[in-house]
C-alpha cells in the first residue's frame, strides 16, 4: 500500500512539475525572465488581454506609451472597450480617421483622460507618470487627502502643483509604482509599459475604488476574445545596407513593419532651420511605394509624414553646424487612413539633419582658391616676371587660407530642398490593418 501511495504521490509531483514546465514554455512573451520586479503583473495583464505583446513575441518593458495606447488599456482594465460610442470627442488633432480614435471617444464619454488646455488630445504623445496619478485618481472615488504624504519620497519638490493632490490620492489608494528607486517618484518621467502592467493590474484589483460611472457593471467586465490573429507570412523590405531588421510580419489582421526597419522619404516642402522653431511640425512624403520583396504593399506612394522638431540647436563657433532633432508620429495614406509612425532620422548624425561638417570649410576652400589665386598669384608673378609660377603659389595658398577659416568660423544652417530624400528608422513597430 505504502509503494502504491509513495508511487501516486510521484505521479502527481510528476504532472504538476510538467504542468508548470507547459505554462512557462506557453508563456505569449521571451523577454521578462521569470524574476524581473514586474513579472507577475505583466502575465496578467497579457493573460487578460488588456495589454498586447509585439509580433516578435517581446513585451518590451522599457518601451514608453503613447497617450492613445494608455488610453486603449485603461478601457479595457475597467470593462469599457466595446462600450458604444455614443459622441464624438471635440479635439482639434483627433478625426475619425485618427488611430485610436474608438478609444479616445470612449474615453472622453466616461471622462477618463482629459485633453491639453490647447485643445489637443496628442495621441501620440507619450503619457508621464504624474498623467498616470492623475487619471487614477480622478476615475476613483472621492476621500480625504494629505500632500504630506508625498514628503517620504525624496523628489517631492518635482511634482508640479496641479498633481500633487492627485498624485497624494493615487498613493493613498496605493495606484501608483515607483520604480527602480522606493523613495523616488520621478513624475515627470515618460512611464513605461513595464510600469503601466503594475498599474493596470493594481486598477483591476481595487475596482470597488473606482466611480461607479467609470466601469462596466460586474456581469460585462469580462473583456470579449478578440479575433484570435496568426502569422501568414514573413516577408521583406530593402534595408538599404544600414537597417538592423527587413523583417515584416504578415497576419489574417494586419502587416506589422517591424522596429529598425528604415524608409527614404521625402521633405515635401523646402527648409531652413533658421526659420523654424521646437514644436513645429515638418511634413514629408513617400515618393514611391513602399513594396516588400516578395511583392506586398505596405505604404502607397504619396502618403505624408510628419514630425515635430523636439531640439533645434542654432550653428555655433568653431565650425558647429545647427543641428535637427526630429520626432515622427503619424503617416497618412492618401485615402486619409492614419496610421502611428514613431521614427527618428538617421542621415549623419543618428537622430540629427545636420549638414557635412565638411560641407563649409570645403566651400571657403574653393573660394579662397579663387581668389588666393588672383590676389597673390598675381603680384608674385609681376615681381618674378613668371605668372605661372605666380598662380602655382597662390591658388594653394589661397586655399589653406580658406581651409582654417572655414574651421574657425561659425558653422552652416541645415537646409534641404522640396523633395530631398531623408533615411529615417522606425522605433516602434507599425501596425497596418486589413480594411
Amino acid at each position: 500500500m505504502n509503494i502504491r501511495k509513495n508511487l501516486a504521490a510521484i505521479f502527481f509531483t510528476v504532472v504538476l512539475l510538467l504542468t508548470g514546465i507547459s505554462s512557462a514554455i506557453a508563456k505569449d512573451y521571451d523577454d521578462i525572465p521569470d524574476d524581473y520586479w514586474a513579472a507577475e503583473e505583466i502575465e496578467d495583464v497579457v493573460t487578460k488581454r488588456i495589454v498586447p505583446i509585439y509580433a516578435d513575441r517581446t513585451y518590451r518593458p522599457l518601451d514608453k506609451v503613447p497617450r492613445v495606447e494608455w488610453t486603449a488599456w485603461l478601457l479595457r482594465a475597467l470593462g469599457l472597450s466595446q462600450a458604444p460610442i455614443t459622441s464624438a470627442p471635440m479635439y482639434s488633432d483627433v478625426t475619425t480617421e485618427t488611430f485610436g480614435y474608438e478609444h479616445i471617444a470612449r474615453s472622453d464619454q466616461f471622462g477618463l483622460i482629459y485633453g491639453y488646455t490647447d485643445g489637443e488630445f496628442k495621441p501620440q504623445r507619450y503619457i508621464t507618470k504624474v498623467e498616470t496619478a492623475s487619471i487614477m485618481s480622478h476615475i476613483t472615488k472621492d476621500t480625504d487627502v494629505n500632500t504630506d504624504v508625498l514628503n517620504q519620497f525624496t523628489d517631492s519638490n518635482e511634482v508640479p502643483d496641479w498633481g500633487r493632490i492627485p498624485f497624494s490620492k493615487a498613493i493613498k489608494y496605493g495606484l501608483y509604482v515607483n520604480w527602480p528607486l522606493d523613495d523616488e517618484l520621478n513624475p515627470n518621467r515618460e512611464l513605461n509599459r513595464a510600469e503601466a502592467a503594475v498599474l493596470l493590474a493594481r486598477l483591476m484589483k481595487a475596482l470597488d475604488l473606482v466611480q461607479d460611472d467609470k466601469k462596466a457593471e460586474a456581469e460585462e467586465e469580462q473583456i470579449p476574445e478578440e479575433p484570435q490573429e496568426y502569422v501568414l507570412s514573413v516577408e521583406h523590405l530593402d534595408n538599404y545596407g544600414i537597417a538592423a531588421v527587413d523583417r515584416v510580419s504578415i497576419t489574417n489582421l494586419r502587416r506589422i513593419i517591424l522596429a529598425k526597419n528604415v524608409f527614404k522619404v521625402s521633405f515635401l516642402e523646402s527648409f531652413n532651420s533658421t526659420k523654424h522653431q521646437i514644436g513645429d511640425v515638418i511634413p514629408f512624403y513617400f515618393k514611391k511605394d513602399v513594396v516588400t520583396k516578395e511583392g506586398t504593399l505596405l505604404i502607397p506612394a504619396n502618403t505624408k509624414l510628419y514630425a515635430t522638431i523636439e531640439e533645434l540647436r542654432d550653428k555655433r563657433w568653431i565650425n558647429k553646424n545647427a543641428e535637427v532633432y526630429l520626432h515622427f508620429t503619424r503617416m497618412v495614406f492618401p485615402n486619409g487612413k492614419e496610421y502611428p509612425f514613431i521614427a527618428r532620422v538617421l542621415n549623419h548624425n543618428e537622430g540629427v539633419l545636420t549638414e557635412n561638417k565638411w560641407l563649409k570649410p570645403l566651400e571657403y576652400t574653393v573660394a579662397g582658391a579663387a581668389i588666393g589665386g588672383a590676389a597673390l598669384g598675381l603680384p608674385i608673378g609681376a615681381a618674378n616676371d613668371r605668372s605661372g609660377d605666380g598662380m602655382a603659389i597662390g591658388f594653394p595658398t589661397g586655399a589653406g587660407v580658406g581651409l582654417l577659416a572655414g574651421f574657425l568660423t561659425p558653422g552652416v544652417n541645415y537646409k534641404a530642398r522640396a523633395n530631398e530624400d531623408v533615411l529615417v528608422e522606425l522605433k516602434v513597430d507599425c501596425s497596418l490593418y486589413n480594411e
